[in-house]
């Protein structure tokens, strides 16, 4: 329900959100131990209108009990936008998502689909603003509803539901000879109650406890696959072989995994090999047998033109090993890049420049300990005196020529046979995983879970791989315009665009459709496989239960 605007209170404060201002009203202040300073408690209570007026919210009437006279606007917006509903509408039932979520969750699919939409629309996962976006949206459910409803129906959904799903989604993708990427990112929380919440490696805000999840991202069909939430203190490396054991219970075959090098080990290439799954993995270069390869193939990529590859500008080779013992051949595909050799020699000799400062500093510091300077033996020569205080050091000419020499080179390992040229082919295109962790964070607002219960973090994770799959294919979609007009055609201002379809109600109390499709409209919708009579049939059946009411 929606009021008239009222004079916005004191003590208040104004919050952006995607392109609304969201007033909170300050009802105490506390000091926080955690962040050492004091911290005011606010509640929303309402947003702007365009004339600076609140129009309150329920919590409004909670606080202001003599308000409650106010006239009510009605249940619904004059302006109804139907575009974000028609078009994961039809993503949805083209991927067969519709049907597998009314199996699994029965009535509960419409508004998972909804708030998957609310998140995508609104590029974030604040879930206090819903009903806020179903005031002028036309939803899958029949009816708007608030974040009490959503908090209830976020705690009804079970662990074994959410994995039947992710099994039967699976068992639709698993395709004979695809690659499927694997990464893993971590995701802050301000909520130090949940259990998988602890301290790891974050590279953003490393004070908050965090969460990591990880994709698995089928890059054959370019199709989010799967996904696993896990405590924010194991590291990579050792999730990589329970994803292995995952993707065998969810019966996948003959797939082959695509991985960088933070789950490079022997043990993980030896896990793959037990399960029986490719792999391309790129390769940590201090690994042994890595290195060895490299200095065999120095003379033959610098010198050797016929390892040249046009199409990426560097020079490959591969070597055929057998490296583990284990009755199986791999492939080590040796690259080198003379154009990043010479940034990366610029890089090292500003390394031991710096270095060689650090050094000198402590050598006049008169620090005795050896220990204070052990991280420098690698590549110096440390000297002490009799007394045991550091004297003087002077670098490891032969350590560092090598360290030099390998600049410029990388390593992909395969188990599949293939050239040079194909491995890297398919290695860089598991830039779409990365593509697809910025819009889980950056575009569906990931990048902080605000939920303190755990299993309200388990299935806001699940809707939030809902709108993933969805925006993703949004993402494909436009493509092909993208690249014609690289300004107009990015996620963000279709999705604007998706706004403006709509309907709108007129003197007769009735909803209308006003305009016809722009080109560009048509043109959006086209890629989709909407056509403008689909797009009236659509706003036509949304106008019914509109005008009932």
């Amino acid at each position: 329900m929606k009021y008239n605007p009222v004079p916005r209170p004191d003590r208040t404060v104004i919050v952006k959100n995607n392109g609304y201002q969201y007033v909170y009203l300050t009802q105490c202040v506390k000091y926080s131990p955690r962040l050492k300073r004091s911290v005011p408690s606010r509640v929303s209570i309402g947003k702007l209108d365009e004339n600076g007026m609140l129009i309150p919210n329920k919590k409004y009437f909670e606080l202001f009990p003599d308000s409650n006279g106010l006239d009510e606007l009605g249940d619904r917006a004059d302006f109804i936008s139907i575009g974000p509903h028609l078009v994961v509408d039809k993503i949805s039932n083209q991927l067969s998502l519709y049907s597998l979520l009314e199996t699994v969750f029965h009535d509960k699919a419409d508004k998972i689909l909804d708030i998957a939409t609310y998140m995508i629309m609104s590029e974030n996962n604040v879930m206090q603003y819903f009903d806020d976006y179903g005031y002028g949206h036309s939803l899958f459910n029949k009816a708007n509803f608030t974040d009490s409803t959503i908090g209830k129906l976020l705690g009804s959904l079970t662990v074994c539901q959410m994995d039947l799903f992710i099994r039967s989604w699976v068992t639709m993708q698993n395709k004979d000879g695809i690659y499927v990427s694997y990464d893993s990112s971590n995701m802050n929380t301000v909520a130090g109650s949940l259990t998988l919440a602890e301290y790891g490696h974050a590279k953003d805000n490393p004070d908050l406890p965090q969460v990591n999840l990880s994709i698995g991202y089928n890059q054959t069909d370019k199709v989010p696959m799967f996904y696993e939430i896990y405590p924010g203190s194991i590291i990579d490396n050792t999730e990589c072989q329970k994803m292995v054991e995952r993707a065998k219970s969810y019966g996948c075959k003959d797939v082959g995994f695509i991985l960088d090098r933070g789950y490079f080990s022997i043990e993980n290439i030896k896990y793959f090999e037990k399960y029986d799954y490719d792999y391309i993995l790129m390769t940590k270069g201090n690994a042994a047998f890595i290195t060895k390869s490299t200095e065999e193939s120095v003379a033959l990529l610098k010198e050797g033109y016929q390892y040249y590859m046009e199409d990426y500008e560097l020079y490959g080779k591969t070597i055929e090993k057998e490296l583990f013992h284990t009755g199986k051949k791999q492939y080590i595909h040796i690259y080198y890049d003379g154009i990043a050799a010479e940034r990366e020699k610029i890089i090292i000799n500003q390394r031991f420049h710096k270095l060689d400062q650090q050094l000198e500093e402590k050598k006049n510091q008169i620090i005795k300990r050896q220990e204070d300077v052990a991280g420098y033996k690698k590549y110096y020569r440390l000297k002490f005196d009799e007394n045991g205080y550091f004297q003087s050091y002077k670098r490891k000419d032969k350590e560092i020529k090598e360290l030099i020499n390998r600049a410029g080179f990388f390593a992909i390992i395969t188990s599949r046979k293939m050239s040079a040229s194909q491995a890297l082919e398919i290695y860089r295109d598991r830039d779409a995983i990365e593509k697809v962790f910025r819009m889980e964070k950056i575009y569906l607002g990931n990048d902080v879970f605000r939920v303190h219960l755990d299993e309200h973090l388990e299935s806001k994770v699940f809707i939030s791989f809902i709108a993933l799959i969805i925006r993703n294919e949004i993402y494909k979609s436009l493509k092909p315009l993208y690249l014609k007009n690289k300004k107009e055609y990015t996620v963000p201002k279709v999705l604007r665009e998706y706004e403006k379809l709509g309907v709108t109600k007129l003197s007769d109390k009735k909803y209308h459709i006003r305009y016809k499709l722009t080109n560009k409209q048509k043109n959006i919708l086209k890629q989709i496989g909407i056509n403008e009579k689909e797009y009236i049939e659509f706003a036509r059946e949304v106008i019914k239960p509109l005008d009932k009411n």
